[in-house]
């Protein structure tokens, strides 16, 4: 299972499935068998300088959002970000939105390089250990915006310190916004952001997932070492994983 609990359902909440499973296999780091939906890895290569500072000067809009899915929204990410607009702009793409761009293509990432000074990576659930593949998108290379995240991973303790902003660090949309507003024009600080990002780029699902093969390989050339059964599965992915929002 890779989706969060308020979007995997419950057909494994029958008791028939107790102590059915030995492994478990998804995206949490306490999980069997770890599949991630990206890593990050050390940049084999560093842009120039003058390159990001002359991108940072094209740059004309504050905020991009991608978002697909409008109906599940435990985290009450539109209702943030239409108080976030009130503060400054947002330009919102795809089926929540008024704008178009195809689904992570490189017409995208060029446009928020050019574009856009932040990225909004807010998850649709708050959930542990979940952050998705809209995250890495800031750290595809070539790419050069700042995102913001929202959700339930441990930012400050996964990712490197200086390549994002926690929206969760902030008492609410309007002082996120605030901040925002002061970073745009805080040239220095912001290609210092950007340049942080650089030192980083993202291997994404299709590694992660080849990774959780060779867990599961060395895991059954040890069997005697992995024995376990789980006796209720739906406990274990549910209870205490996710939480509402604390902040909006």
């Amino acid at each position: 299972m890779i989706e969060p609990p308020p979007i995997a359902g419950s057909d494994y909440q029958n008791t028939s499935w107790n102590s059915a499973f030995n492994w478990t296999w998804t995206y949490t780091q306490d999980a069997d068998i770890w599949v991630p939906y990206f890593f990050l890895e050390r940049s084999k290569q560093l842009p120039c300088l003058n390159v990001i500072r002359e991108v940072v000067q094209r740059k004309d809009t504050p905020v991009a959002w991608f978002v697909t899915n409008c109906q599940l929204d435990q985290t009450q990410r539109l209702a943030y970000v239409n108080r976030l607009q009130k503060i400054l702009t947002v330009h919102v793409y795809g089926r929540c939105g008024t704008m178009q761009c195809a689904r992570m293509s490189k017409e995208c990432d060029d446009m928020l390089t050019t574009k856009y000074f932040f990225y909004l990576s807010f998850e649709n659930s708050y959930c542990q250990d979940y952050v998705t593949e809209k995250f890495s998108r800031a750290f595809f290379q070539g790419v050069h915006v700042v995102p913001v995240v929202r959700g339930g991973l441990d930012y400050s303790q996964h990712i490197p310190e200086g390549t994002f902003i926690n929206a969760d660090d902030y008492r609410s949309p309007e002082d996120l916004g605030k901040y925002l507003k002061e970073l745009m024009n805080d040239e220095g600080t912001y290609i210092d952001m950007l340049w942080r990002i650089a030192h980083f780029t993202t291997a994404i699902y299709h590694d992660s997932y080849t990774y959780s093969w060779c867990q599961l390989c060395d895991k059954l050339h040890r069997l005697q070492d992995n024995a376990k059964t789980y006796p209720d599965l739906f406990e274990w992915y549910h209870e205490g994983r996710c939480w509402p929002p604390k902040k909006l």
